[in-house]
């Protein structure tokens, strides 16, 4: 974890005036700021030198030595030495878990390792069969009132815990996080003791809360450790926790009735520290957990640090906030406007109210931009490497900008007679300003990029003839989707694509009366909005798309827009037939009688045998429509380019690098390698190939940029986020726009949010990003030795399993025998050179079962046997 990542902890009580703080494991920060002050103590004869004021609990852990302990965590001040009232354990009535006892020679008893502070020349014991037994103790009292079954059944590995063999009633079970749960590892290492008490669920029924935002909430699995009221209380400085008793038992629960009523921010410090499953965020994937980064960051395809920016924004520094963008891309302006933003489908404020207006605090963070950024940012010398990009769409752009700023000699060339991309010719005016695309591009070109417009070029072999050291492939998929109905050739019946990109160069100024656009993905919409803008007044535009609203491939924003401006829409209806409508009168004017459409209606079949269901027309439902203008919005394709291999979807074939497939000095990258995508996975493509080339040309391929400040930290969230009256109330911000019945020209549609709006929109933000910054607390040492002969010959030679691994700690093979140490000193002698292997041993005397019932639980867990040693693995091992 970076330095960032610790948190500091404020020794201080929610609402209160902000106190000193305190750094990792409760040691005060004005020790860190002035002139540390070390000693030396022993622990178990080991010498270690420690600052003065931590705790012996925090020293030994610095200096690598386990002490059980479960109130204890790394980066918050030690329970039991914190102002709360009351013991914890729930039965170890001296505070805390009790489970930290150690001894310390010449002092009688034992001592909670928490509560002891260092001292030069102290020695401390961690392990004694008294210790052992005073923790097992310890440990009974906690789970007399945790359910625990589970923890000594044989059969815990790999069960669900959905349904119980030995009929074990739900109550009594362990949870759903029993694999990686902190209260399991602490109690196997302790080891359960005998005559622990049953759990009785009857005694200790304490309420279940599911039915609240993002937390479920068991708290019959708490066992008032105070890790979360600490965090809550006296690291975020929210407060809305508070110890409760029930029938005798001490449980951490809010301070009202729901935790929306007590304040809480869900900015789930109190979940990460949790040693049990009492606390489990529902909202969030097994990915965004382990992903270390917020998922707003995750979904972000560009990897732009979205909460860092936000959060800059909600304080007003706009600049800033803009800086942390261009980290990442060169085009804040154009993302700010056209961006689809994956990133507020995945905010985790959308789970509570509305997700944040991210996008738009994107672009008010670049247009109030002072250009402070342009001081930071790297420019590398010259490398006499040439590179051409063929295509100045968003993905060419950026493999562009990125390269130039490399020391590379970068040429673009462009079909079309500017840069942009679909940019450019693909999204109207309306939604994109042509002024925001050319100040952007000026950017690029002001790095030295040479642009060659209207240049098309059709074969690689012309450039390759010209001496480049690299090319990449960014052309797009521009051309249109054939529209495969009777008739489509007809005059009247034009593409989508296509008529945008007339649209935008000006050459399409008017349209008839009667439009129908058939599609429904977000070009579609795009058109239909064009068309209204170019019909004029009375014009009926209308939308038709083969399946219903709800299946749209268009973003809801889009279709929303749509339908605000007049835009008429038909479902589940496809045309099958285009063909020239008789004129009824004979006007002197010879006007077009237009076309007439045959369409029908759709529905979803019954599923096939694998429960798969198919679009199907409806039989005996056609009906016939007549319209002046029919522009098709059914899909793109990369256009072809001679010297290009090809997938059978037809798009260019890359290798995970973005080369091409056969290697060669050829990159590719954009919607010709993706298919029709966003503008952020396109600038997502143009930064990987810059990566790749840039090494293939011989650099490091690292683009990255710090241009937040030269320290290369910058700003970073306060882990103090303090109470806030009603924050959990608060809905998003409205980004202001054009009334409707104005939006009949091409003026920009969606207008910047003000600065008061942006800072209370900004202010809105979780601050998820925090929960990644909060270290691990320390586990038990694993249980595995380096197969090795010292390790080996301390085996006991009674029977058992062991379980063998690879260098990375996978499991090889489990295998019950009845000799280990004979058994393993087999495996050391016939051990490859080189070939790191580790081992663990549970002593069992019905091996063979036992054996089988670990590959029972292997197997239900990781779907597929452990995968052995050489080629004969299975055989020789099992």
């Amino acid at each position: 974890m970076s330095q960032v990542a610790i948190i500091t902890v404020h020794r201080r009580m929610a609402g209160t005036a902000r106190q000193d703080g305190l750094g990792r494991n409760g040691a005060a920060n004005e020790t860190a700021r002035s002139p540390a002050v070390r000693l030396t103590l022993q622990i178990d004869g080991k010498p270690v030198e420690v600052r003065m004021g931590e705790t012996l609990l925090a020293a030994a852990a610095a200096a690598g030595i386990y002490i059980p302990a479960l109130c204890a965590y790394p980066d918050l001040p030690m329970v039991c030495s914190t102002s709360q009232e009351g013991g914890g354990g729930n039965g170890s009535g001296g505070g805390g878990c009790g489970l930290c006892l150690v001894e310390l020679v010449g002092v009688a008893g034992v001592h909670h390792a928490c509560a002891v502070p260092v001292a030069a020349g102290l020695q401390v014991i961690t392990h004694t069969a008294s210790l052992q037994q005073a923790r097992q103790t310890a440990l009974a009292q906690i789970l007399e009132h945790h359910p625990h079954v589970c923890l000594t059944c044989p059969q815990r590995d790999g069960c669900s815990r959905v349904m119980c063999c030995f009929n074990n009633t739900v109550e009594e079970r362990c949870c759903s996080i029993m694999s990686h749960c902190a209260l399991r590892k602490v109690a196997d290492y302790i080891i359960i003791p005998e005559a622990t008490p049953e759990y009785d669920p009857q005694a200790n029924r304490l309420p279940v809360v599911r039915d609240e935002p993002f937390y479920d909430r068991d708290y019959n699995l708490c066992i008032d450790c105070r890790r979360c009221l600490v965090a809550c209380n006296e690291v975020r400085g929210v407060g809305c926790l508070e110890v409760k008793q029930t029938n005798g038992r001490r449980w951490v629960g809010p301070v009202a009735d729901t935790l929306m009523e007590s304040g809480c921010k869900f900015c789930n410090a109190c979940v990460e520290v949790c040693p049990t499953g009492a606390l489990l965020d529902r909202t969030l994937s097994a990915v965004q957990k382990q992903g270390g980064v917020a998922p707003c960051t995750t979904a972000c395809p560009a990897g732009i640090d979205v909460p860092r920016y936000v959060q800059l924004a909600g304080l007003g520094r706009f600049s800033e906030a803009n800086a942390v963008v261009r980290e990442k891309l060169p085009f804040p302006g154009i993302l700010g406007r056209a961006c689809y933003a994956p990133c507020e489908s995945d905010c985790r404020r959308g789970n509570l109210d509305d997700p944040l207006s991210i996008r738009s605090l994107k672009r008010i963070a670049a247009e109030r931009d002072d250009g402070r950024w342009r001081e930071l940012q790297r420019r590398a010398p010259p490398t006499g490497r040439r590179l051409a990009v063929i295509g100045a769409g968003p993905a060419g752009l950026t493999a562009a900008f990125y390269l130039a700023k490399k020391g590379h000699a970068v040429t673009v060339f462009e079909a079309m007679p500017a840069a942009g991309g679909m940019a450019r010719y693909g999204i109207p005016a309306y939604r994109l300003p042509r002024a925001v695309i050319d100040a952007e591009v000026a950017d690029v070109a002001a790095l030295g990029v040479t642009f060659h417009f209207d240049t098309r070029i059709d074969d690689l072999a012309i450039l390759e003839a010209q001496g480049f050291d690299a090319l990449f492939v960014a052309i797009g998929a521009q051309q249109a989707a054939p529209l495969e109905v009777p008739g489509a050739g007809l005059a009247g019946v034009v593409d989508g694509i296509g008529f945008l990109r007339e649209v935008a160069q000006g050459r399409c100024t008017a349209l008839p009366q009667r439009v129908t656009v058939i599609g429904g993905g977000d070009v579609a919409c795009d058109v239909a909005r064009s068309a209204l803008r170019l019909a004029g007044e009375g014009a009926a535009v209308e939308l038709v798309y083969r399946r219903t609203r709800a299946e749209m491939p268009a973003h809801a924003p889009e279709v929303a827009a749509c339908l605000e401006e007049g835009v008429q829409t038909r479902f589940q209806r496809t045309p099958v037939a285009f063909r020239k409508a008789e004129s009824v009168v004979d006007g002197a004017d010879g006007a077009d009688p237009g076309l007439d459409i045959d369409w029908v209606a759709t529905r979803l079949s019954r599923p096939n045998v694998l429960g798969y269901r198919h679009l199907e027309q409806v039989p005996g439902s056609m009906t016939t429509d007549t319209t002046d203008l029919v522009i098709a919005a059914v899909g793109q394709q990369v256009a072809g380019l001679a010297g290009l291999v090809c997938t059978a979807e037809g798009r260019i074939a890359v290798d995970a690098e973005g080369r091409l497939v056969g290697g060669g000095k050829v990159f590719a990258g954009g919607d010709a390698v993706l298919g029709p995508k966003s503008l952020i996975d396109a600038v997502a493509q143009g930064r990987q190939a810059a990566s790749a080339i840039d090494r293939f040309l011989g650099g490091d391929g690292d683009i990255d940029e710090t241009l937040l400040d030269e320290t290369g930290r910058g700003w970073q969230t306060d882990p103090w986020i303090g109470r806030e009256e009603e924050f959990n109330q608060r809905r998003q911000q409205a980004v202001p726009r054009q009334p409707v019945e104005a939006r009949r020209h091409w003026d920009e549609v969606e207008h910047c949010y003000s600065v008061a709006d942006a800072v209370a929109e900004g202010q809105r933000c979780l601050k998820c990003n925090l929960m990644h910054d909060i270290g691990e607390a320390q586990m038990p040492p694993e249980s595995w030795h380096p197969l090795e002969a010292v390790a080996v010959h301390a085996l006991p030679a009674e029977s058992g399993v062991y379980f063998l691994f690879d260098a990375n700690k996978q499991v090889l093979a489990i295998k019950g025998v009845a000799d280990l140490q004979a058994a393993l000193a087999l495996l050391l002698a016939q051990q490859g050179d080189g070939v790191p292997l580790f081992f663990s041993i549970e002593p069992a005397h019905y091996y063979s079962q036992r054996e089988s019932e670990l590959l029972q639980a292997y197997s239900a867990q990781h779907g597929r046997l452990p995968p052995g040693i050489g080629e004969d693995a299975l055989d020789d091992l099992f």
